[in-house]
């Protein structure tokens, strides 16, 4: 009879990609990057900024020693920290990579499993680029191994980060290196091991399972099989939220606009993250800012189009802001999705094409009406009116085009009221069109239209009434 065991064996090394955030807690909350800052937990300091390290501080050490050190001094309590919150928040720019998303709060890390995303991104190497820029704008520190199992994956990201794993033999060769304080064992057996003598996670894998079970119990050969695929780990899958909301607030006042962009940028960067996972576009979101001693400033920023690329979301919410004043120093800001619609399909085809200089204009267009207010800019649309200065309509807030007119060709510009024009035939360049029609709503039109040239030698469009002979300028050809 053969094996199953080899077979099944092999059927559980999939790819996985973890990403540990070492200093997840004390980077959650935005600061000035020069401020001291530590994370402290029953008083004793587990995690310190750069710039508290400079000033002495370690983690160990009291709170009361850091204070004496650093009288100014930014203190984050570890408990109320929520990790699992801080996860969620950063899970969608993980999903935006792989359809499967884990959470791991006690690490802390995000795990996720990448063998389909391979092909889409050409490679284990374009898998870890992609992530590179999903976690690019979040000012948070992160590590990230590649690795057969989750398990392994998330211990090589603590121990070994930007460590490239693959095949069972290679996996089992690389933990073996790893300390036995690396392995994801319970305390208490990592410092029976280490009593013993066991140094390395391969010395570890040579004893004898059946002594292993005996003294630490049947637990530690799970974990150990999980760790190197010899058996299944099943994982909760991350389930992605349908709504979004952020808020986060400091303790220094922004009293700009431009003060207000390393926070946005982190929160419209979820936001670009979340809608772009859900292949949606977001048209309409808001922004709160909190001031301390006034009411809140509500802003509701839209996109008739629809936006997904965090640069698109940060510009337009960018140029909302800097014409808007509001009523002191901003000590925090909420961000809420209101509405979106689903991604057009020229946006998820692989090659450019007509289509995609139509977003490219509709970007421009929803740009100036940020910054331009959405009475300033507007679309037009054709009339079925023979009469030139009827034959077209300003267009609402949401009309994004300009539809051409049809022929013969027609200048772009027309006087609001045309003017007299004198000229002689010989700069009559070619006409004439007429054009009759109004007598069903009163002013009634019979004129003849030429091109001709003007006093700068520019080409204009005039025409003769029929009913007087009058000559009169009625637009200019660009």
């Amino acid at each position: 009879m053969v094996p199953l065991a080899p077979y099944f064996t092999w059927i559980l090394i999939v790819t996985w990609i973890a990403l540990h955030f070492p200093l997840l807690a004390l980077e959650a909350r935005p600061g000035r990057e020069a401020e001291p800052r530590v994370v402290v937990e029953n008083r004793i300091v587990v995690l310190a900024s750069a710039a508290a390290q400079a000033g002495g501080i370690r983690s160990g050490m009291s709170l009361a020693t850091a204070r004496a050190l650093v009288p100014l001094l930014d203190v984050i309590d570890h408990s109320v920290v929520q990790v699992d919150q801080l996860l969620v928040e950063l899970a969608p720019r993980l999903a935006t990579v792989t359809s499967q998303v884990v959470l791991s709060p006690d690490i802390p890390a995000l795990v996720g499993e990448v063998g389909a995303s391979e092909r889409l991104f050409g490679g284990v190497v374009g898998v870890r680029e992609a992530v590179a820029r999903a976690f690019a704008d979040t000012a948070i520190t992160w590590h990230e191994a590649v690795a057969p199992t989750p398990m392994a994956a998330e211990v090589f990201a603590v121990a070994a980060p930007g460590a490239l794993v693959s095949g069972r033999e290679r996996l089992h060769e690389l933990l073996g290196h790893l300390p036995v304080e690396a392995l994801p064992l319970p305390v208490s057996v990592v410092t029976a091991l280490q009593r013993m003598g066991v140094r390395r996670a391969g010395e570890v894998f040579a004893l004898p399972r059946a002594g292993l079970a005996r003294r630490f119990g049947n637990s530690v050969l799970v974990l150990l099989d999980q760790l190197q695929g010899d058996r299944a780990d099943p994982r909760a899958a991350w389930q992605a939220p349908v709504e979004f909301e952020r808020h986060v607030a400091w303790d220094f006042a922004a009293p700009t606009a431009e003060s207000l962009m390393f926070p946005l940028r982190r929160l419209l960067g979820d936001l670009s993250a979340h809608v772009g996972m859900l292949g949606l576009r977001a048209t309409t979101w808001a922004l709160v800012l909190s001031h301390e001693n006034a009411p809140p400033t509500v802003l509701e920023i839209g996109s008739a189009v629809g936006a997904a690329d965090a640069d698109a979301l940060l510009l337009l919410t960018q140029e909302r802001l800097l014409r808007t004043s509001w009523a002191g120093p901003v000590r925090g800001v909420s961000l809420r999705l209101v509405s979106t619609r689903a991604a057009s399909a020229a946006s998820r085809t692989l090659f450019p094409g007509p289509e995609d200089a139509a977003e490219r204009a509709d970007a421009l267009i929803e740009r100036l009406r940020a910054r331009l207010g959405d009475g300033a800019v507007h679309g037009m649309s054709v009339v079925a009116d023979p009469r030139p200065e009827r034959a077209q309509r300003r267009g609402g807030a949401g009309a994004t085009r300009v539809v051409a007119a049809p022929a013969p060709r027609r200048p772009v510009w027309l006087l609001a009221v045309p003017r007299p024009w004198h000229a002689g035939a010989d700069q009559i360049l070619a006409g004439p069109e007429r054009i009759e029609g109004g007598w069903w709503d009163g002013p009634d039109a019979r004129r003849d239209y030429f091109r001709a040239v003007g006093a700068a030698g520019e080409t204009v469009w005039v025409y003769q009434d029929l009913r007087t002979g009058d000559w009169f300028l009625h637009g200019l050809f660009g």
